[in-house]
């Protein structure tokens, strides 16, 4: 389990390579001077957006609408193996798509990527973390780029959305928060 390369398709490539400076061996999208480049690779890009996805409870499939594509290399997942795997594990027992009881989302999450007889579960469970992982790629590029156009406008967008994201963690309503204010 990510130990190969991934590559991601269509809008959602688009939209990685917009949050992204690089990738670990991909200079080429260096010179977009509009990108946001708010994430330093594409691996962390991938890693928040599983959050995110999660958090949003957004998925989203394979995009194949364009032939834009970016790759996660290898070396970048060796890197980071160890929070994929915490990532691919919290996604498999907070998911909420299906009705599954606790004990099967255990065996999603801990099991079937260990057992060969479960290999076809595990591919399916790989592809829904997948679509978490597109979805909150879709849900980061909304937030960072909404009516954004300058550098600036994504300072600022950034600091709205890190600054509302604390507070939802943090159980404090931004809905509440906004309300207040207006009072």
């Amino acid at each position: 389990m990510f130990e190969n390369d991934y590559t991601i398709n269509g809008k959602h490539a688009t939209y990685l390579k917009f949050l992204a400076k690089k990738n670990s061996r991909d200079e080429q999208n260096s010179d977009n001077p509009t990108a946001t480049r708010l994430f330093e690779r594409y691996i962390d890009v991938y890693m928040n957006a599983a959050v995110f996805g999660l958090l949003y409870n957004r998925k989203a499939k394979r995009d194949t609408t364009s032939d834009d594509r970016a790759r996660i290399y290898a070396d970048a997942f060796a890197n980071e193996r160890e929070n994929c795997i915490f990532l691919y594990r919290m996604v498999m027992l907070l998911d909420k798509s299906t009705e599954r009881t606790p004990n099967e989302r255990v065996n999603m999450a801990f099991r079937y990527d260990t057992q060969p007889d479960k290999a076809e579960e595990f591919k399916q469970n790989l592809e829904l973390f997948h679509d978490y992982v597109r979805g909150g790629i879709e849900v980061m590029y909304e937030q960072f780029t909404d009516g954004c156009q300058t550098q600036d406008d994504y300072l600022s967008k950034t600091y709205e959305v890190m600054t509302t994201f604390k507070k939802e963690i943090e159980g404090v309503s931004y809905a509440d928060e906004l309300s207040k204010l207006i009072k």
